[in-house]
């Protein structure tokens, strides 16, 4: 159902300065699909001292937000076709839907790096991630 798809073109450098990049490809797994993505330049102090921030400062996590949003609402058509069929959502509401539901469940501590460096493996139980996506849990 989903090609082989490199999230790295979908949602580079979410984080300013260029700390974090993700990337995310689809295979045979979750009846046809699965979600894999990984966080490849960050390291833990890194993401726990982002956790952080964006608890103490509603600010700073907005502004994150922000800036995914518009980084994913200027991706391709096509991929965010592929992320709305994963999500759930309409393909206008991709970029709100996915930049809030990642950036909340980080903030929030439901997503934990460790659930991020599991993500990149092919082997690993992503099950999390996408429940997250599909704004489950």
């Amino acid at each position: 159902m989903f090609a082989s798809w490199n999230f790295a073109r979908f949602g580079r450098d979410l984080i300013s300065g260029g700390q974090m990049r993700f990337e995310m490809r689809f295979g045979a797994v979750l009846i046809g699909a699965s979600l894999l993505a990984g966080c490849t330049s960050a390291k833990e102090g890194q993401w726990n001292s982002a956790q952080a921030a964006m608890q103490g400062s509603p600010a700073f996590k907005r502004g994150i937000i922000a800036d995914c949003t518009k980084q994913i609402g200027s991706r391709r058509l096509e991929d965010r076709q592929t992320v709305a069929k994963l999500m759930k959502v309409g393909i206008a509401r991709v970029p709100d839907a996915f930049c809030n539901r990642f950036f909340n469940a980080w903030a929030s501590g439901r997503l934990s790096y460790r659930d991020i460096q599991g993500i990149h493996s092919q082997t690993a139980d992503n099950s999390r991630f996408v429940r997250i996506l599909q704004g489950r849990e």
